[in-house]
């Protein structure tokens, strides 16, 4: 049998255990929003505003991969991508090189999103770099995030990948309004 995912968003509740576990794509492809509320919300609420000077961010979004139909072997590999594009001048989407701990027995390396505009690079423990989430693309993806399911394979239901963290971030030349939709991409290899 082939593979099958949820794409899943933590937010809320207290540091490694949060207090919701949202899939993204109940009706169609996976949405978030990026905004200054820790919700999964998709509104015009909360919008990230445009500083005067310095930056602003937007709480962080805490992703993971959830194997809802089992692979015939197992799954591996896994890795995050985006089409190079952007969201524009002033505007910059960080993506957590490291992944902390979540599996289908833990959700110790959960962080909740809170201050308000607080850098995930500062604030989220196991986080230590950050980089441009859209320089990664398909002929360079981002390795991870990792599994620390037994044996770093994802082989049963409701076994996952570890956190990949996201965050944006605003400074003064950034554009009003609401920004056109950006992909990203989680692949893996199945067997």
């Amino acid at each position: 049998m082939v593979a099958a995912f949820n794409v899943m968003l933590d937010n809320g509740g207290t540091d490694g255990s949060p207090g919701s576990s949202t899939n993204t794509d109940p009706l169609g492809p996976p949405n978030m929003r990026f905004k200054y509320a820790d919700d999964a919300l998709i509104d015009s609420n909360d919008p990230i505003p445009i500083p005067a000077a310095g930056t602003k961010y937007s709480k962080w979004k805490s992703l993971f991969l959830k194997c809802t139909s089992a692979p015939n072997t197992q799954v591996d590999n896994v890795k995050f991508y985006t089409d190079g594009g952007s969201f524009g001048t002033g505007i910059t989407v960080n993506v957590g090189q490291q992944f902390p701990t979540h599996n289908s027995g833990s959700t110790s390396g959960y962080k909740v999103a809170t201050p308000v505009d607080t850098a995930i690079l500062n604030n989220y423990s196991g986080i230590t770099s950050v980089a441009d989430a859209f320089t990664y693309t398909s002929g360079s993806p981002l390795s991870g995030p990792s599994i620390t399911e037994a044996g770093n394979i994802i082989n049963s239901t409701n076994e996952t990948t570890n956190y990949l963290i996201l965050q944006m971030e605003v400074i003064s030349t950034a554009s009003p309004g609401n920004l056109t939709d950006e992909t990203l991409t989680l692949q893996y290899d199945e067997i």
